[in-house]
């Protein structure tokens, strides 16, 4: 990892930076989707629970990804975050878990504050993707840089949910369609990706997996809040 500078012996790394950056860009758009500061309040007491279960999250999707090829030789190293290895789909997975939890103690809107959230998740996303590029990481099977059309398709992605959220919708309907926006993704990306170095179940690499869950759930939402 490219060191940017050292605080009292702490190291700060650029892709951590960048991937900080991220997230509070996605936390800024969220705020500005709040008219009123009782409810601004109300969103920032979420964040703290939504990161943490993002991090979490993450950290758990990539520590079983690798868990045969590296962490069963070196256990020590799976409370290693400073190290860098992050899977963005446990972040999702760990971060809406979170909400839902916070939400139930809270009275939330759920689906509401799921599509405050997601608005700017893409954004950030693509900002982290420019720290795989620092790192020197996420290329294709031919030498693609995976990191650059993923980048460029989640500002894509987030161009749409950003023009979709100026439009009266139905609670979940921009959750929706980022779960299935970012699948869809996935699912296309995958198949220029290093096959030695995928997370496969049954032959399926587990990205494809949970692109097509994303999706499916993505279509069940907005279905579901239509009808």
């Amino acid at each position: 990892m490219y060191k940017v500078f050292e605080i009292f012996g702490l190291k700060i790394y650029l892709y951590g930076l960048l991937i900080g950056v991220g997230v509070w860009a996605a936390i800024e758009i969220a705020l500005a989707r709040k008219k009123t500061q009782a409810e601004k309040k109300l969103l920032e007491k979420a964040f703290p629970w939504v990161v943490l279960g993002g991090i979490v999250g993450a950290r758990l999707y990539h520590v079983i990804d690798f868990w045969s090829r590296y962490y069963t030789y070196n256990p020590l190293k799976i409370f290693y975050v400073w190290e860098g290895g992050l899977g963005i789909w446990g972040a999702i997975v760990g971060g809406v878990m979170a909400l839902y939890i916070y939400g139930l103690t809270k009275k939330l809107n759920f689906l509401k504050t799921l599509d405050d959230l997601i608005v700017g998740v893409p954004l950030a996303q693509a900002i982290g993707r420019v720290g795989n590029r620092v790192n020197g990481e996420l290329f294709g099977k031919n030498g693609e840089p995976l990191f650059a059309y993923e980048a460029v398709l989640n500002l894509i992605l987030f161009g749409l949910l950003w023009k979709s959220a100026k439009k009266k919708s139905r609670s979940g309907y921009l959750a929706g369609v980022y779960l299935i926006g970012y699948g869809v993704i996935r699912i296309f990306l995958e198949g220029i990706r290093p096959g030695e170095i995928i997370w496969r179940v049954g032959g399926v690499p587990m990205a494809i997996i949970f692109g097509v869950a994303a999706v499916g759930v993505g279509i069940w939402i907005i279905f579901r809040r239509r009808s």
